[in-house]
């Protein structure tokens, strides 16, 4: 199988996903701010819900001739549907990430067939000793940005950068504390444009961003996960279907824009992005 990953924009080939099967609305572990304020609400996560919400997302991207690749789920482990913090590409790379919460380290395990179709070469495991996450990588070009989170430490930077060596330009945007991953804050949709929630950042890494357009986001919008959109090719966005005032800006820059309610999995801390590892674009 072919692994090509240069930026978050160009025509989606490939991608891995993970069915939500294995959740278990009784058994959340509160280890992120949606979540803990839906509990705190008393909200009820909705299993079927969200699993019809993945059948409609899944759908949508298989009639884009996209091959959707589905881990297997594995027993006892935290979090499986949002597979981007487990693994991610960059150029012909594939890393798998070495996860924080103990609780979902054992999800990698439902790759096993995807990930042995990889040369072997390509594969590169993040070591133990150092925490870095999916959720944290954006990739545009040479440059790759890299969240410091809870979930990625600056050791993470440091194995990053030597593993790319100076082809690339490894730039660490650091995330307030409240804010899980990069992905939730910033996502870049074309080589000049960008959704941002601008204090979700520290204030020399928003910065670091200058080269791009940004549309800005409320704090409503980032709790709903509106960065968290998913970019099939430089024209078409899928997001969900109540960020209407972003939706009506984008519509005002020529982007076809595909319309899902992707709400119910969002309680969980995830939306579009979360649930998908790209392998492939062209």
């Amino acid at each position: 199988m072919r692994i090509n990953i240069n930026n978050e924009y160009d025509k989606l080939k490939s991608v891995v996903v993970s069915s939500a099967n294995y959740f278990n609305p009784n058994d959340l572990a509160l280890n992120n701010e949606t979540i803990k304020h839906y509990a705190t609400k008393k909200k009820n996560i909705d299993k079927q819900l969200i699993l019809s919400e993945q059948k409609q997302f899944w759908d949508v991207l298989k009639s884009f001739g996209i091959n959707v690749l589905t881990a297997n789920n594995v027993d006892n482990a935290k979090g499986q549907m949002f597979t981007r913090d487990l693994a991610f590409v960059i150029g012909g790379k594939f890393f798998i990430s070495n996860m924080r919460k103990e609780n979902r380290k054992k999800a990698i395990n439902g790759w096993t067939e995807i990930i042995n179709q990889f040369t072997s070469n390509d594969v590169i495991k993040v070591p133990s000793d150092i925490y870095l996450e999916g959720g944290d990588i954006i990739v545009d070009d040479k440059n790759v940005y890299i969240g410091i989170s809870e979930r990625t430490t600056m050791d993470g930077v440091n194995f990053l950068k030597k593993e790319l060596g100076e082809e690339y330009k490894v730039i660490p945007l650091k995330l307030k504390p409240k804010f899980l991953h990069l992905d939730v804050v910033f996502t870049i949709i074309n080589p000049s444009l960008a959704l941002v929630y601008k204090d979700g950042l520290e204030e020399e890494s928003y910065k670091l961003l200058e080269k791009y357009e940004k549309i800005q986001l409320k704090e409503s919008e980032q709790f709903e996960l509106a960065t968290n959109v998913f970019v099939i090719d430089n024209k078409t966005i899928i997001m969900n279907f109540n960020h209407k005032r972003i939706e009506k800006i984008l519509q005002g820059k020529g982007f076809n824009l595909i319309l899902l309610d992707i709400s119910e999995t969002a309680k969980l801390g995830g939306a579009f992005r979360c649930t998908t590892c790209p392998i492939e674009r062209q």
